[in-house]
């Protein structure tokens, strides 16, 4: 009897709303990507935004429901320990 570990999320939709700019979860996110990384370079590793503009794309801002979230999907998808993104779509 095994067990498989594909992947670690980080938290499910991350947010922070006293900050849209989404730098604070970046920061956030960084710090603990780093962590993860330092203990486990084996699995891989996922954010699990939502998938909402940030700064990042100005010219999205207009057709992003959630703005003002506090998050960056693209920034934050940039950090080197980040291995892979996720959506998570509502109907």
């Amino acid at each position: 009897r095994g067990s498989t570990i594909m992947a670690w999320e980080l938290m499910n939709e991350p947010r922070c709303n006293a900050d849209y700019s989404g730098k604070t979860v970046n920061g956030w996110v960084q710090e603990m990507a780093s962590f993860v990384k330092s203990l486990d370079k084996k699995h891989l590793l996922e954010i699990g935004m939502e998938g909402f503009y940030g700064d990042s794309m100005p010219e999205k801002k207009q057709v992003n429901p959630g703005f003002q979230v506090g998050t960056d999907f693209i920034s934050s998808h940039l950090i080197r320990e980040i291995d892979f993104a996720t959506i998570h779509g509502s109907a």
